[in-house]
């Protein structure tokens, strides 16, 4: 019986098992990053906790410095108004502004008109962390005319809420 060579035959299979097992552990790595990406994003964005303590800082907003937010937006033309402070410019009970602010574990929170376009061409100009201009910069933004709070958490969670008019 005559054997013949298969030495050729053995290493194309191998290169050839080779190639599909690496082009899928490729695929499934590629895929697992992006399942990744959107569970942290999903869990620093927009998650329930912040949405709600975000509504009640609306809600406190609603019940009387709202009027003098919107008018300093809209006559300054402003892109933003920093109110982490709870100027008392802007809150008659700023006490109580800086107890909800503090209960909510707020670091930074933005007052905004809905239309965020220039205020995300714009920025590299503000004192924002990286992650907070990243935050914005994922917003979908409309041309409808009300507001907008931007909120930034002390354990690097963010939320947005429309205030509409």
């Amino acid at each position: 019986m005559k054997k013949s060579n298969k030495k050729g035959f053995i290493l194309a299979e191998t290169i050839a098992v080779s190639t599909i097992v690496m082009t899928s552990l490729v695929i499934i790595y590629s895929q697992f990053v992006s399942i990744n990406n959107s569970y942290n994003r999903s869990f620093s964005y927009n998650n329930v906790n912040n949405l709600y303590l975000v509504k009640n800082i609306r809600d406190y907003l609603s019940e009387g410095s709202l009027n003098k937010l919107t008018s300093a937006i809209d006559e300054n033309n402003l892109l933003y108004i920093d109110i982490t402070s709870c100027s008392n410019e802007y809150f008659t009970e700023y006490i109580y502004c800086e107890t909800l602010l503090d209960a909510a574990n707020v670091k930074t929170i933005l007052f905004t008109k809905e239309d965020i376009n220039q205020l995300k061409d714009n920025l590299n100009n503000i004192d924002l962390t990286e992650k907070m201009k990243s935050f914005i910069n994922f917003i979908n933004s409309t041309n409808e005319n009300n507001y907008r709070l931007i909120v930034e958490f002390n354990d690097d969670t963010y939320a947005t809420l429309k205030i509409k008019i």
